[in-house]
Parts: C-alpha cells; structure tokens; sequence
C-alpha cells in the first residue's frame, strides 16, 4: 500500500493544534494527516459482498478525513471498499483536527466524505453549511434521535469513553470507582495517564463527562470554581502522556507506575490482542459518556454522487456488521446488531452519563483552550 504525507497549505494558514495521541486514542498527526491511497477499482463489476446491489467501479477516487481509521481500520477500508468498486484515500487525525481542517478548506475543499468525530463537532459543521443533506438507503434502520434531522450527518459506530486498566496488574477491589477517584485519592497519585493534547474526541468526552458534572450557569464558562479545581487536580496529581508510547505499553508492564488511562470501547480488543492485557473498566455510578460517529458528505465536493454511493454502502448493515466483527465495535444500524461479539453486548449495557452536550458543544473550545494556558503541565 503506497503511503504519502500530504502537505495541505490550509493546514499551516490555520494554526492547527498538533494532536500526538499516544494516550490510546484517535492516531493523529502535526501539521498533516497522512493520506493513504489505493489504486483505481476494477470496473469489471463490483463483489456482492457488501450486501448492495452495486454498479462497477467509477474511476472516481474519494478523499475520507476521519479520526476513527487507526488500529488498521483505514487500510482495512481501502481494501474493502476496492472489492465494492470504489477507490478511496485516506486522511488520519484526531477528532478536533478533522474539524478545523474542514473549516479552514471550507472555500476550496479537499475532502469528499468524512466519518467517524461527534455530535458536537458535526453540529457545528451542520451550522456552518459545511455539509450536504443527503439521506443514506440506510438511515431508518438507525436508533431514534442519533440522526441529524436535516440529514446533514447520519450514524455510524457508538463508542463508550472508559477508564480502562489491566487486571493483570490491579484488581477491580483497587480500582478507582469514578474519574474524580484519580485524583482526590492519595493511591491514584502518579499512577494515571492523562493525554498530552486536546485536539481528539476521546480526551474531549472526557474533559466534558468531568466539567459538565459541575455546570455553573454564574461560572466561568458556564462551570463553577469547583469544577476547575476539580480539573486543576486532574492535571497536577497524573501522568503526561508521552509522545508516540500507547497507554497500553504503560499499564501491560508490571515495573511502570502507569495503571490507569482513557480509551474508547472498540480500541480495547486491539490492545489486549497485542499487549496481552485483560482490560478491566471502571463503570462509575453517573455512567460513561458515550460518544455517537457518524458520517456525511462535505459541501462543495467534485464528486457527490460517488459520495453518496460510497456513503449508501459504508453504513449498510453488511459493511457495519463487517467492521463491527472486525474492530470489536458497536454499530449505530440496527440491522447489524444480530452479531455482536460478548464485549459489545457488555458495552452496549452500559449506563449513559447524562452530559449537557449543549453546554458542551458550545464551550469546549474554551474549555479546552483555559486548561492548555492555565492547568496542563
């Protein structure tokens, strides 16, 4: 598979933040995704594998931004969608970085379809008329109210945003029973990993499954005194996140300190595959915040009526039902769900923190920005 680095002159005029997520979240990169490219499909006709009746191959390459292609799910999707007659490329970031690279091309777009980010950051792409209304053949089979109304963006994967450790190392008896745990408790000191950027939609469910807890409509941004101490002390009493090292390599080795980290459910199976953890997970009582990927077509794209038809096939419950056995993820279809692996069905019963994500979505940003200047190390 041929890689190159793409250099995206909007990147630089936009000042993006760079968002190494070594913490095991989205991989994401500085100043440029990488793009990764496929050759041109056969136009001999398409496999019937993905469970659509599809025409030949067009020709026409797609460009996909998406934080949710790490762990081989990029490279699996090139493949796969060859098979089905398409031919698309690539870009990896993390979830905030898709979004500002978006805005930034908004004039002059790059990006054909992007999948994967969050509710927040697709409703506010939705209010800049970044996206197009198009409604996938699939869109009734997903789970009432996690659609866009307007059909701007529709559901894909749900992902829960966990506390996780090995329980090769600790055990549930030792484990922390919330985030606010970590630390207000002398045990939890030095011992947890906190990611060392902003810019991914892991950390960023995180940051507001703590804030939102402490909504203060007379505080600084919408957040009382005691919820930034709360956020003080998160950053003073953990860990950075090195650079390029996964949380897994900390917690998986019984001389590092490093016990406890975040990540999101469907990176789970990869690591314990590969670390040879056993993950344990910590379920507070007001739940995990939970995070909805979707997928939509960018306004202004060259090739919309390809998007449409890769966007009709990637969320069809073949191809979700694919990925699901393949990335141990949660699909948003219904039509999908008949396969789940033992872990999704734990996942998938897990309480819901009840987040204000209108709060939320509009002062992240200037969450985020206050604890890079004034709490992270």
């Amino acid at each position: 598979m041929k890689k190159i680095m793409a250099l995206l002159l909007v990147v630089a005029a936009t000042g993006l933040t760079a968002c190494s997520n070594p913490a095991g979240n989205e991989t994401t990169t500085a100043g440029g995704g990488e793009i990764t490219e496929t050759p041109a499909p056969s136009t001999s006709g398409a496999d019937k594998d993905g469970g659509e009746d599809l025409v030949k191959g067009t020709g026409v390459n797609l460009t996909i931004y998406s934080n949710s292609v790490s762990d081989g799910r990029g490279d699996w999707l090139v493949e796969r969608a060859l098979k089905d007659g398409f031919s698309i490329q690539y870009v990896d970031a993390g979830g905030a970085d898709i979004y500002s690279r978006l805005v930034a091309e908004k004039n002059a777009p790059v990006a054909d379809v992007s999948f994967g980010l969050y509710s927040m950051l697709w409703e506010s792409l939705k209010e800049q008329n970044l996206l197009v209304s198009y409604e996938p053949v699939w869109a009734d089979k997903i789970g009432k109210g996690l659609n866009d109304p307007d059909n701007n963006y529709h559901a894909i994967v749900k992902q829960a945003i966990l506390m996780a450790y090995d329980k090769k190392q600790t055990s549930e008896a030792d484990a922390p029973k919330d985030w606010p745990d970590l630390w207000t408790k002398e045990q939890y000191t030095g011992k947890y990993e906190f990611s060392g950027s902003l810019g991914g939609a892991t950390v960023r469910h995180v940051i507001a499954g703590i804030l939102t807890r402490y909504a203060d409509p007379e505080g600084d941004l919408g957040i009382s005194d005691e919820g930034w101490e709360q956020i003080a002390l998160y950053y003073k009493n953990g860990v950075p996140a090195q650079e390029g090292m996964d949380l897994y390599a900390h917690i998986s080795d019984p001389a590092d300190p490093i016990l406890y980290g975040q990540i999101w459910s469907s990176g789970i199976a990869a690591r314990d595959e590969q670390y040879g953890t056993e993950t344990g997970i910590v379920v507070p009582d007001a739940g995990v915040p939970f995070v909805v990927e979707s997928v939509g077509i960018i306004n202004g794209t060259k090739n919309l009526e390809e998007s449409k038809r890769f966007v009709d096939w990637f969320g069809s419950a073949q191809i979700q039902g694919e990925w699901a056995k393949q990335f141990s993820t949660l699909p948003a279809n219904n039509d999908a769900l008949s396969d789940l692996n033992d872990f999704n069905k734990m996942i998938s019963s897990l309480p819901a923190q009840n987040i204000d994500w209108s709060l939320a979505a509009k002062n992240i940003d200037a969450w985020c920005e206050k604890i890079e200047l004034q709490y992270m190390p």
